[in-house]
């Protein structure tokens, strides 16, 4: 299929239902199938991948969305451990669909991957403001007593 795929192609509320439709289809047949986002992309202008980040973000029926349902402070500090435990103890990507599983075995909640990251990215971004800032503190206190 030919995809105009463009930053602002997003998915419709009648794809939605194509997708919704197909998908409880196809987990009550038992997932006959390895590639439900590609046969999806046969029906609807959008490419596999597109599919399935909405699905996995948007669609799943198990998803509980942080706008519906904020993240607690015990989800919060459990993924930030987990995030820092991941980066000290290996330097590739964060695993975020191994952190998803694990939020669902911990709270009982299947959280979305965006969702997740998003929560981790604006902590790393106040972390780092932090550092900037404490770095600037000290910086201006070095100045002043050396010049004492």
């Amino acid at each position: 299929m030919n995809y105009k795929t463009t930053k602002f192609n997003k998915i419709n509320r009648a794809s939605e239902g194509i997708i919704l439709e197909y998908m409880k289809e196809w987990i009550d047949n038992g997932r006959p199938n390895r590639k439900p986002f590609a046969i999806l992309s046969t029906k609807i202008p959008h490419t596999p991948k597109q599919i399935c980040h909405h699905w996995t973000n948007k669609l799943d029926p198990r998803l509980c969305l942080s706008k519906k349902t904020p993240f607690s402070d015990n989800e919060k500090e459990y993924i930030f451990k987990w995030v820092k435990q991941h980066l000290k103890t290996s330097k590739k990507k964060v695993p975020w669909k191994v952190l998803q599983t694990k939020i669902l075995e911990e709270f009982g909640k299947f959280r979305a991957r965006n969702d997740i990251k998003n929560l981790w990215n604006l902590h790393r971004k106040k972390l780092d403001k932090q550092a900037k800032s404490l770095s600037s503190s000290l910086l201006l206190l070095s100045i002043y007593f050396m010049s004492q």
